[in-house]
């Protein structure tokens, strides 16, 4: 114990004699080689990163990329593979800093080229997206799909485009799901037949301009491209008129979901010579609304509904004076004597259905009257014996009271077992066995039992 006292003791001295100059010199050397072990300066941090895998002759290979940036690079939005790659290296594992070797390259991608091979593990390679990435590109899709359908459609009574916050609200309202993988013109018209299906918003698509050129000097008859324009669905006003060069024009409105049809019915109404022309891709209205063009807008709305239902109520109408035509034909083949005994049999097929129907009915709410009546019955016994009971035990506790003197004390109830208790017998009484078999029975959905008939049966089963 005195050695080791004195070794301690010389190390004292020697570290006293150290300059206080040379001691800050050296707490600065270590502290700087330890910033040089912990943070060497070729160390690169993968921050941000998404690895993305390939599989191929059974290796692994890897390669760090941005995570906003693998599906620019697969839709062609980025090209530079230096902004795409945190660096241009192939790995076979990433977070352990594991280059592939070149033999390994040439054997599974037939080059040594470290680019080439990025790329195609970039395009062909699997990627793991991120929460944040996904949900930045389902709202860049929505905004995607709300655009087109804000440009290419129309309210059908202004004939004016919505904005996109209006169709935004519109899709949320109608539930419309977008899908990261389907094409966003796919989506649109899936958007758009949903929300006229809910009519969560009155939309339409905005008609197109078209034009059919043909020349006159072909077989092509005006007449028959414009009832077959009429037959295919084309409402609007067709236009028919020669353009300088000598060709002729037949320009009207349609629906763009008529222009394969538009286009198959130019080639073969006209010939070689016809063709179909776009004027104008979405025709809306716009500039500022007036209040007299307004209301000459609803003026025409109004019009038009009135004569709709003016032309329902004709063919409903007619439709009636048929069927009355018929029935009036079918009588007139048949006997006034057939006529009359037919009548009374199928009063009286009726009024038998009708009997049968009300025995049955009188039957049934027989049965349930019975029922209801047993249901009562049984309730008012058991409420009866509950009362009878709990009358007893109130007998019996008055008596023992009065037995003691004749002293009335402020009596508890048990509302599980009935009867009143005094303060100690309300104490005593949860502790009981009694209490406890009767909560057993409460909890089982049975009914609570008296003291002497808990007495009377064997409890003991039961606690077991």
């Amino acid at each position: 114990h005195s050695t080791c006292n004195h070794r301690k003791a010389q190390v004292a001295k020697c570290h006293s004699r150290v300059a206080p100059s040379a001691q800050s010199a050296l707490v600065i050397a270590r502290a700087k080689m330890s910033r040089q072990i912990t943070q060497p300066i070729n160390q690169v941090r993968l921050t941000n990163v998404a690895v993305v895998r390939m599989q191929t002759h059974g290796k692994r290979f890897e390669v760090a990329a941005y995570r906003n940036k693998v599906v620019n690079f697969r839709q062609g939005v980025e090209t530079d593979l230096d902004e795409t790659l945190q660096t241009d290296r192939v790995f076979t594992n990433v977070s352990k800093g594991q280059f592939a070797k070149n033999s390994d390259l040439k054997t599974c991608f037939g080059t040594t080229d470290e680019e080439e091979i990025c790329r195609i593990i970039l395009m062909k390679g699997s990627v793991q997206v991120s929460d944040m990435e996904r949900s930045a590109q389902l709202e860049a899709t929505t905004k995607e799909v709300a655009s087109m359908v804000a440009a290419k459609c129309v309210d059908p009574n202004s004939n004016r485009p919505y904005t996109v916050s209006q169709i935004r609200d519109a899709m949320q309202r109608a539930e419309f799901c977008v899908h990261p993988n389907r094409s966003v013109k796919q989506q649109f018209l899936d958007c758009v037949k949903l929300i006229r299906s809910k009519d969560v918003l009155s939309l339409e698509r905005a008609k197109m301009e078209l034009c059919i050129v043909y020349d006159p000097s072909s077989a092509c008859d005006e007449e028959e491209v414009i009832r077959a324009l009429k037959d295919a669905g084309v409402a609007s006003k067709i236009d028919a008129k020669e353009s300088g060069n000598g060709a002729k024009r037949i320009s009207f409105l349609a629906d763009p979901s008529l222009f394969r049809v538009v286009d198959t019915i130019a080639k073969n109404e006209c010939g070689p010579s016809g063709r179909l022309e776009i004027l104008q891709q979405v025709v809306i209205d716009e500039g500022d609304v007036t209040f007299a063009s307004e209301m000459e807008r609803k003026n025409d709305i109004s019009s038009s509904k009135t004569s709709a239902l003016a032309a329902t109520a004709e063919k409903s109408n007619q439709v009636e004076d048929d069927l009355a035509q018929m029935t009036i034909a079918d009588t007139d083949g048949q006997d006034e004597d057939d006529i009359a005994e037919a009548r009374p049999i199928s009063a009286r097929k009726s009024n038998k259905k009708a009997q049968k129907k009300s025995k049955k009915a009188k039957r049934r709410e027989k049965e349930e009257a019975a029922e209801r009546q047993a249901r009562i019955g049984a309730e008012k016994t058991r409420q009866a014996e509950r009362a009878e009971r709990l009358g007893l035990d109130r007998e019996e506790s008055n008596t023992a009271d009065t037995g003691r003197g004749g002293s009335i004390e402020a009596k508890r109830a048990c509302n599980t077992c009935g009867g009143s208790f005094s303060a100690a017998q309300y104490r005593a009484h949860f502790r009981s066995d009694w209490h406890r078999y009767n909560m057993k029975l409460k909890m089982s959905g049975a009914a609570p039992v008296s003291e002497e008939e808990f007495l009377a049966c064997d409890a003991d089963a039961f606690f077991d």
